[in-house]
């Protein structure tokens, strides 16, 4: 019984120790994978952050785990098969912490794992999973080390009692020692031998004591139980072998971290990675001896980053990110942004902190606010679509161009634009384009909101996706509508006639050289045709150019009719016009439409409130067979056309080889014209007007004559009119005035009542040819009155209305000199333009003598004029008098002076100072009245 109450009361009590061994065993292994749990999430977070997918899932489970190990501890639930033993009043406390940290750094891993996969994990998060699972680890050990310390005492209690156990044993089983020393002694003193050894930390130790029996079932108990006892040691051992590898790995990051890493204590670093010392440009263990945190800071940001440091260490801000400049060891700045938060290093306050240089990240920030500047800003309307053609953004400029605001079309296709006017395989092309080479740039015609098509000059440009995928396109255009109609205005001005629109000059010798090229190919004849409008200048200069004007876009309507529409109708200038017949199968067809342009130049024309007649001049050359370079063929056709104005105009002529050579004799006519002067080969003769009341010379026509050193005597009828057409007219005329003044020096003291008059071209009006001062002044140094000339000018020049040449004309006058107007009745004859100059004599062209005789209409003409003329006080002078009959009729319808044959021919000075001499007596009797009108 004894023994039996002793194994009953043995086993009772083992089995307490047991149960309360097993129990502590339970505890510290869960407490030790709260420790493992807690490192093992940081490094599952920071690798799902750094793009490891399956690390998620498995952080996701070592938070069910952990928060599974938070509830076992505190509601002393069953684990391995034996009761969590319960926790003392320091220890719930210490739970309490660890529940606390852990709900608020669970809440921040679940959030950054729900956002895991948008972005690359950036500094601030590492390290605040870093400072979280250091918190959460200095928790774990924390309370690990109670338990342990617990479990050691109770260690320490169960040895008490086995001792005391076996003292009762001892004193209770005195009898029977002897008997069961065997039996129970040994293996008492065997087990507890092996206790020792385990309570010291020999978690190895087994007891070898094999029976049946209750110290059997002691020994196999005692055997578990360290095995537990060890095999728990030993996870112990494998977490803080994990906490150390996890140490190691925060290390490697650390020190392989692409931006720099510090621990800075009391103005010196303590810890900086290789990147850290590289970014400044030093040595790191130099910059850990050395260097100071200020050192690294322009002095201007001095005040900043002392503000931010004691922010820190009061407590202000456990942490702090902003972006300032840096300073390198070669004195250069940069722009770097700074992560920093606080922590203890050996019971001191420290600031643990990343440093990441941002210069690049600033220019591209600086590029991209000037992007968006140029975006918004640009007179370019700008729209991004995706790959599909979906507009994404817009600019405002293009609002501006288009219309549309920016909800409307984003979201839309941009063919919402689309005006209609390109066809489907504009855009075919376009796209092909587009598609194989990204871009696309050209004119286009677009609608805008409103409805209004415009011209846009556009540029596609495509990004693409790494993968060679397109990503956006981007367009760019402007409006060119304006442009493209100024351009077309310029063009047009450019090339074609304002007036008339018919082609210009220009665009004329264009046309040319394409049907030349036409002809060539094709082996066909091609015509052109020079045409001038014969009388035109009188119709400008009677009925104005207002008027004129109108006829020429007449003219030039009726010639369009003329033509077919393959040809081209030109105007050169002034009253010239060309036509080009090109690819001529039938060269005869020329001849009828020559016809036909002159049948309708010779109808009347209807401007207005005036009808004009005029007609056409015509002349023909054929390309290749008058010649095949455009310069030539433009002298052949004008050569052409002045031989059928010489023909007497309204008809054509085409070219002939002969007519070159008129053309070169021509040539060679103005350049010995231009030698004349300097080699004293002009004359001046001087024609006599008599005075028909006494038969004396009072006056004398003063007139040009050319003797040529090889042709001899040149008519003026042939070089005048070269010379207006090359100017040299104003310098004839000066020397011919010159000529005349020096002569009337000579013989103003003998004949002082002599006046001579002086032909004048246009021409010298028309360009400013006269100089008024040069001559007057000229004649004042030869002491010759203005008196003593007299100009004379043609009925064309007075009926031009510009105040320029009627200005000229009255500085003759104001001088003292006098104004005759020549050949009258030839023009369109008007007494009325007589009004508007101060005309002294008028002088009647010779074709009104040519008929004069007593019984004839030209008497009652004739006397009709002079009757005029004197209401209007203006003397008559008779030209081309031949007859001393015409001289007595003259007399007798009261003409005042006669000039022609009769009295004499022009002659040279000499010779007409013998006339002077002679006086009235040499034309008495052809100034003496007729009996028959008396």
């Amino acid at each position: 019984m004894v023994l039996v109450l002793l194994g009953v009361a043995n086993v009772i009590v083992v089995r307490a120790m047991l149960t309360e061994f097993n129990g502590v065993a339970a505890t510290v292994n869960v407490a030790g994978k709260l420790r493992f749990l807690s490192q093992k999430i940081a490094l599952n977070t920071s690798n799902t952050l750094h793009g490891w997918s399956a690390g998620r899932g498995i952080a996701e489970s070592d938070i069910a785990d952990y928060e599974a190990a938070l509830t076992t501890l505190a509601q002393g639930k069953q684990v391995f098969g034996h009761a969590i033993k319960p926790l003392t009043a320091q220890q719930h406390a210490q739970l309490a912490q660890i529940r606390h940290d852990w709900s608020g750094y669970r809440a921040y891993i679940e959030s950054l794992l729900a956002g895991a996969g948008t972005a690359n994990a950036s500094a601030a998060q590492l390290a605040e999973i870093t400072e979280g699972a250091a918190r959460m680890l200095s928790g774990a050990e924390g309370l690990l080390q109670s338990l342990t310390l617990d479990a050691q005492q109770r260690q320490e209690q169960a040895l008490t009692t086995v001792y005391v156990l076996l003292l009762v044993d001892v004193l209770g089983l005195a009898g029977v020692f002897m008997l069961i020393r065997i039996r129970v002694v040994y293996p008492l003193r065997k087990l507890a031998r092996r206790s020792r050894e385990l309570a010291e930390g020999n978690y190895h130790v087994r007891v070898g004591y094999r029976a049946d029996d209750e110290m059997g079932q002691l020994a196999d108990a005692f055997n578990y139980a360290a095995q537990r006892i060890g095999a728990l040691i030993g996870k112990l051992e494998l977490e803080h072998q994990s906490l150390s590898q996890a140490e190691a790995m925060f290390r490697g990051l650390a020190e392989n971290s692409m931006v720099g890493v510090y621990v800075v204590q009391d103005g010196h670093f303590r810890f900086v990675n290789a990147k850290m010392a590289s970014m400044f440009g030093y040595e790191r263990d130099a910059m850990l001896e050395s260097v100071g945190v200020y050192d690294l800071v322009p002095e201007g940001d001095h005040n900043l980053v002392e503000s931010n440091v004691r922010k820190r260490l009061r407590g202000d801000a456990q942490s702090v990110r902003y972006e300032r400049r840096a300073r390198r060891k070669d004195d250069s700045v940069f722009d770097v942004e700074v992560f920093g938060s606080v922590m203890r290093l050996d019971g001191k306050p420290a600031t643990i902190g990343m440093m990441l240089d941002i210069t690049e990240r600033k220019q591209a920030e600086a590029t991209t606010r000037m992007a968006t500047m140029v975006y918004q800003n640009t007179g370019e309307a700008m729209t991004i679509t995706d790959a599909n053609g979906l507009v994404i953004d817009i600019n405002p400029a293009f609002t501006r161009i288009t219309g549309y605001q920016r909800e409307e079309v984003v979201g839309q296709r941009i063919s919402i634009l689309r005006s209609g006017r390109q066809d489907r395989e504009f855009y075919e092309a376009m796209w092909r384009a587009i598609s194989s080479t990204g871009y696309w740039q050209g004119e286009i015609w677009n609608r805008r909101k409103n409805g209004d098509v415009y011209a846009e000059w556009l540029t596609i440009n495509t990004v693409y996706h790494p993968n060679g995928t397109v990503f956006r396109r981007i367009a760019l255009f402007s409006d060119i509508t304006h442009k493209k109609r100024t351009d077309d205005l310029v063009w047009r001005q450019a090339n074609f006639d304002s007036l008339t629109g018919l082609p210009n000059r220009l665009m004329f010798r264009d046309r040319l050289e394409q049907e030349i090229r036409k002809s060539h190919r094709a082996a066909l004849p091609m015509a052109l045709i020079f045409i001038d409008l014969d009388r035109f200048k009188e119709v400008n200069d009677t009925l104005g150019h207002a008027v004129g004007d109108k006829l020429l876009q007449q003219a030039a309507q009726r010639l369009s009719r003329c033509v077919r529409e393959s040809d081209t109708v030109a105007r050169l200038g002034g009253d010239e016009f060309t036509i080009i017949l090109g690819e001529l199968n039938q060269p005869n067809n020329v001849e009828r439409i020559v016809q036909d342009v002159l049948k309708s130049m010779a109808e009347p024309f209807v401007l207005g409130d005036e009808i004009a007649y005029v007609s056409a001049s015509l002349g023909i050359t054929f390309y290749p067979d008058d010649a095949t370079e455009i310069e030539d063929l433009l002298k052949n056709a004008d050569q052409a056309m002045y031989a059928a104005k010489n023909l007497g105009r309204n008809r054509f002529h085409y070219f002939t080889p002969c007519m070159q050579k008129e053309a070169q004799a021509r040539r060679r006519l103005i350049s010995d014209l231009r030698l004349a002067l300097a080699d004293r080969q002009f004359r001046v003769q001087y024609q006599p007007i008599v005075d028909l009341s006494t038969g004396a010379i009072s006056k004398a026509e003063a007139l040009i004559r050319w003797q040529h050193p090889t042709r001899g005597m040149v008519s003026p009828a042939e070089f005048i009119p070269i010379a207006e057409e090359t100017g040299l007219i104003v310098e004839i005329g000066d020397w011919v005035f010159r000529e005349v003044a020096w002569q009337l020096s000579r013989w103003r003291e003998r004949y002082p009542q002599l006046v001579v008059s002086l032909n004048t071209s246009p021409v010298q009006y028309r360009n400013s040819g006269i100089d008024h001062h040069g001559w007057f002044r000229y004649l004042h140094d030869m002491g010759v009155p203005a008196s003593a000339i007299s100009v004379e000018i043609t009925e064309g020049l007075l009926l031009d209305t510009s105040t320029a040449i009627t200005n000229q004309i009255l500085r003759f006058r104001e001088a003292g000199a006098g104004v005759a107007l020549d050949d009258f009745g030839t023009g369109y004859s008007s007494m009325s333009y007589l009004s508007k100059l101060d005309i002294d004599y008028l002088k009647i062209d010779r074709s009104f003598i040519l008929d004069l005789a007593p019984e004839s209409e030209s008497v009652a003409l004739y006397e009709a004029m002079i009757v005029m003329a004197h209401k209007l006080g203006i003397k008559v002078i008779a030209e081309g008098v031949e007859t001393e009959e015409q001289c007595r009729i003259l007399k007798a319808v009261g003409c005042d002076y006669a000039q022609g044959y009769l009295f004499s021919r022009p002659v040279l000075p000499e010779e007409f100072e013998a006339l002077l001499r002679d006086g009235p007596a040499r034309y008495r009797d052809s100034v003496a009245p007729a009996s028959m009108l008396n």
